[in-house]
């Protein structure tokens, strides 16, 4: 991933990554005082609080050309390996997507 493409520091990666393996706010602010001890554990789960809501409302037109994005990933590896099936219904799937 690019540089100027990441803008989460490590701690809030880490917070993210322990929410998604399903940790309490309990375990992640512990996980914090024991991975991240300079940091200020509240801070930095209030800063992941905010990174997901404004994650929760995001631009219909850069989700849907993301989308569009990794069908095409897809098709080109489908095609590769001889899944002609699978390109066929990545191709249905885009259509879908289509305004």
């Amino acid at each position: 991933m690019s540089e100027a493409i990441t803008t989460t520091p490590p701690p809030m990666e880490a917070v993210l990554d322990w929410l998604l393996s399903g940790a309490s706010e309990q375990q992640i602010a512990e996980a914090l005082a024991a991975k991240y001890p300079d940091q200020n554990a509240q801070l930095t789960i209030k800063q992941v609080q905010g990174y997901l809501a404004s994650s929760g409302r995001p631009n219909g037109d850069a989700v849907r050309g993301w989308a569009l994005l990794c069908y095409r990933k897809l098709y080109q590896e489908m095609l590769r390996v001889g899944d002609y099936n699978g390109c066929r219904q990545v191709i249905k799937e885009i259509v879908c997507l289509l305004p």
